[in-house]
């Protein structure tokens, strides 16, 4: 356990082992919640949509965006027959 103190700003310092842990850097940001009087801070995605990347695979293999709106449109035609 650390022990930090909040500045006269609000600020506080993270101590480095914790950073290298983290690979927290300059700029990252993280999300303060307040926990039934318990404080956490937890890091954030630099980049939030390259999170998102491999987290809703599909098993069978995705169509292309092409194919995918050339059979909706095919359906389209056919309903408005």
């Amino acid at each position: 356990m650390y022990k930090i103190t909040i500045s006269q700003k609000g600020q506080i310092v993270i101590p480095l082992e914790i950073r290298k842990n983290y690979g927290l850097k300059k700029g990252d940001q993280l999300a303060v919640k307040d926990n039934n009087g318990i404080i956490t801070l937890q890091p954030l995605p630099r980049h939030p949509i390259l999170e998102l990347r491999g987290k809703y695979k599909n098993n069978k293999p995705a169509d292309s965006l092409t194919e995918a709106l050339i059979k909706e449109r095919t359906l389209d035609r056919s309903k408005e027959r």
